[in-house]
């Protein structure tokens, strides 16, 4: 970034005059010795040098002291050049050949430019007019409480002097002012910045010596970095390790999460492979009674289809095993494969409980009453849901309520007679018919029992969670329950409800 901007112009006023005696000072600027082109370090600029005239006279007072502005800065360098020295200078080619290097260090470097005749005593007023009056922050924000036993450049600064001779060939003033926390690489650094340039001035090639000047407060000059930035990079860097940390710790959570379900499906593969095995085998021992089947019942159609199912079940047998037992095994089943086995698996255990309901129906009486009364106590059960269902608050304003005591009333005594029949069938009778009875009543109760779930959600009435919980648990689309024998025959045709 460059800009310029016209020298600013201040006149030896009272208020100045006040301001000068508040920095003290008084001592003159570092010099270059006269039979040196280039000036040498004072042993007296240790103290403060600012302008401390005051006018004699009035026309005195008209004179004003110029003091450079930036003109030029980019980065952390800021170059100041007055109009008198302007012409002497090639800001733009300093600028270049010190970018990188100023931009390698910590410090801000402020350097002034400036050509006699003027009326600053040299170098070293120079920069203190630079640090009182210039554009930029190099003053030290205590300066008048501490400057003269601390400094008056701010923390982080540089500020550096020259000043230019009237004619060629004359001598070149530098003066630098390190900060209070800017300190010299090796004794005798800033004497090594003073006659960086000397031999470029001597020459007359104030440019390339202005520039030597500045490269070599680089190099003998060291700052520390910004609290300001250390403290960001500090953060920066914890904040790096402990998102470090949270990722190393995430990973090894998502790997120890993927080893656990990676053990856990092996388990339940070995599991689901070996309810297929005993039930394949089960299906295999148990030959299955056959019933005479008609497609005009629901429940006929069921036994038909748990056969049919039985056969196709030993025709294909176990098929290809796809769970690996060995711990070295590397090969896993994937999601798909986990899933067909699962299901193969449930499918099996099934239409193995199918068999066991069939067999015990055609089996006679005796055999048989273990499922009539599995059917008759499920039965019962729905019926005090609905006795439960019709003590609930707002039920009875429900359309369902009339259609729930019909049916608590009516099955009951259909039960009982139903009852009586289980035990009355003969060896030689069939069972289909009774089961159809069963079955008939079963949808009936059932159709009551999601009407009563229905309109409850959309009605006055109070529904108890764990009593609507109950109800779906009995209906047909629910998870299958082996000590429902409707429930598992319905699984192998279930188009036959309401039938």
């Amino acid at each position: 970034m460059t800009r310029t901007r016209t020298a600013l112009p201040f006149r030896f006023s009272a208020w100045l005059g006040s301001a000068i005696i508040l920095l003290g000072g008084g001592v003159g600027a570092v010099g270059i010795p006269a039979q040196a082109s280039v000036p040498a370090a004072s042993s007296e600029s240790s103290q403060p040098v600012y302008p401390s005239a005051s006018p004699s006279d009035e026309e005195e007072d008209d004179e004003s002291i110029l003091i450079p502005t930036v003109t030029s800065q980019e980065g952390k360098f800021y170059l100041a050049v007055t109009d008198a020295a302007i012409d002497n200078v090639d800001s733009e080619k300093i600028m270049n050949e010190v970018r990188a290097a100023v931009d390698d260090q910590h410090a801000k470097i402020l350097l002034g430019v400036d050509q006699k005749p003027n009326n600053l005593k040299g170098a070293g007023q120079l920069v203190r007019g630079m640090l009182l009056f210039g554009d930029t922050d190099a003053l030290s924000d205590d300066w008048l409480e501490d400057g003269k036993t601390q400094g008056y450049v701010g923390a982080g600064w540089i500020v550096i002097g020259v000043m230019l001779p009237e004619k060629p060939g004359g001598e070149v003033e530098v003066s630098v002012d390190p900060g209070r926390n800017v300190s010299e690489v090796d004794p005798g650094s800033k004497q090594e910045i003073v006659d960086a340039g000397k031999e470029q001035f001597a020459a007359g090639n104030y440019t390339e010596g202005i520039s030597a000047v500045a490269l070599s407060s680089t190099q003998e000059l060291d700052a520390p970095l910004d609290q300001k930035i250390s403290l960001s990079i500090a953060l920066g860097f914890l904040a790096v390790i402990a998102l470090a940390i949270v990722f190393v710790a995430l990973r090894s959570k998502r790997r120890k999460a993927q080893q656990v379900a990676i053990e856990q499906l092996g388990k339940d593969s070995e599991r689901w492979e070996n309810s297929i095995q005993r039930h394949l085998k089960k299906l295999r021992d148990s030959k299955m009674e056959r019933i005479e089947t008609t497609q005009n019942l629901s429940s006929s159609r069921a036994i038909g289809e748990v056969q049919s199912q039985r056969e196709q079940a030993l025709h294909e047998g176990p098929g290809t095993s796809v769970v690996h037992t060995d711990e070295n095994s590397t090969e896993q089943l994937s999601p798909t494969q986990a899933r067909a086995l699962e299901q193969k698996a449930e499918e099996l255990r099934l239409l193995s409980r199918a068999v066991e309901v069939s067999n015990s129906l055609a089996g006679g009486p005796r055999a048989a009453l273990p499922i009539w009364n599995q059917i008759i106590s499920k039965h019962q059960e729905g019926i005090e849901l609905l006795v439960a269902f019709l003590d609930g608050s707002g039920t009875s304003q429900l359309e369902v309520s009339r259609a729930a005591r019909t049916i608590i009333v009516t099955h009951t005594d259909e039960l009982e007679q139903l009852r009586a029949l289980t035990k009355e069938k003969s060896a030689t009778q069939s069972a289909l018919p009774l089961l159809q009875d069963f079955w008939v009543l079963r949808d009936e109760l059932e159709n009551v029992l999601a009407s009563c779930l229905n309109e409850a959600a959309s009605g006055p009435a109070r529904l108890e969670p764990k009593l609507a919980a109950k109800i779906r648990g009995l209906l047909t689309n629910s998870e299958v329950q082996d000590d429902d024998p409707i429930s598992v025959l319905r699984r192998f045709v279930p188009e036959s409800r309401g039938n």
